[in-house]
């Protein structure tokens, strides 16, 4: 049996039980729907639903030429095979892809509406990026955001609706939690030796303690020409300070820290940004002197408090007491 033509416009407004009726696929199967009946693959969009998650990135580019679509997967990083697989494979299948977003729902009813938004196929050059985001938990962790190239060109009534993604191709960084639940971050995936990174937590975990009523969060880097993804260490939102930690205070580790900071700092626009480095003990005069040389604070540990010397400054420091 031939499947159906598709005669849908961008702009038209249908159900998802009518595309069932229409094209087949299903009503109740998440936002990636594969449809044997007509060969196609529809994907469907509502921002009010990614923002309970923490991001929206659903849209298009500033110059409509790509719509930003993000995957499936609400917990943990996204992954390219189950759900998602029905867009990347959707060329390879011969398969078209479909696109649709909210738009209100039938009068009286629950039941929502869907806007058209056309006919799109995946990026061949970069099929997707990914970004950070949260999952049900609040953890960070990382999702899929699909390049799709529209087939023929969407109406500016329809791109104005539908509305504009906050992905861009420069390097950018947003806040985000402390914990994470994610192993697409250079930072964290990349590092070796088990037990420092243990000895590293475990140092954060304790500074953390210390200074009460700060807040602290941490910044997601993303790379988008590199595909690469940085995550710092905590950063102080009362004092604007960025820390990096390490498990050793020797001469490796920290200069291993200040190019990690000067590195991050590029990215992170703050106001009064202050970076300084966390470690277990003080470390050695010399080292002391190559971080205040370097513009950049310090904060170790001394007995059961921690002591701060921000940058520039050659006393002793601030004592901190639990």
């Amino acid at each position: 049996m031939p499947s159906p033509a598709f005669s849908l416009r961008a702009g038209d407004i249908v159900t998802r039980a009518d595309l069932v009726v229409e094209y087949g696929g299903s009503v109740q199967s998440g936002g990636i729907v594969p449809s044997n009946t007509s060969n196609s693959v529809f994907v469907f969009t509502d921002p009010a639903e990614g923002r309970q998650f923490g991001y929206v990135y659903d849209g298009f580019s500033p110059d409509g030429t790509v719509f930003h679509y993000t995957g499936a997967g609400r917990d943990g990083d996204q992954k390219l095979s189950g759900s998602n697989s029905p867009i990347l494979t959707h060329t390879a299948k011969g398969r078209s892809l479909h696109a649709f977003s909210a738009a209100g729902v039938v009068a009286g009813s629950s039941t929502k509406l869907q806007r058209y938004i056309g006919e799109f196929i995946l990026d061949p050059d970069v099929p997707f990026e990914r970004m950070p985001a949260l999952d049900r938990s609040g953890a960070l962790r990382t999702v899929l955001v699909f390049r799709l190239l529209p087939v023929s060109v969407i109406p500016d009534d329809v791109v104005e609706l539908v509305g504009y993604s906050g992905v861009t191709r420069e390097p950018n960084a947003i806040s985000v939690p402390v914990e994470i639940n994610s192993t697409e971050f250079f930072e964290t995936a990349d590092r070796a030796g088990g037990l420092a990174v243990r000895r590293e937590s475990q140092l954060v975990d304790e500074f953390i303690a210390h200074r009460v009523g700060h807040t602290f969060t941490r910044w997601a880097i993303n790379l988008p020409a590199e595909r690469t993804r940085l995550l710092t260490d905590i950063y102080d939102e009362a004092d604007h300070t960025l820390y990096e930690a390490k498990a050793i205070a020797g001469r490796s580790d920290l200069r291993m820290a200040v190019g990690q900071l000067y590195d991050y700092r590029r990215h992170v626009h703050v106001d009064d940004l202050h970076c300084s480095v966390l470690l277990p003990e003080r470390p050695t005069a010399d080292l002391r002197d190559l971080l205040r040389d370097a513009g950049l604070g310090l904060a170790f540990r001394e007995q059961t408090t921690f002591v701060l010397e921000p940058p520039n400054t050659p006393q002793r420091g601030e004592r901190l007491h639990q």
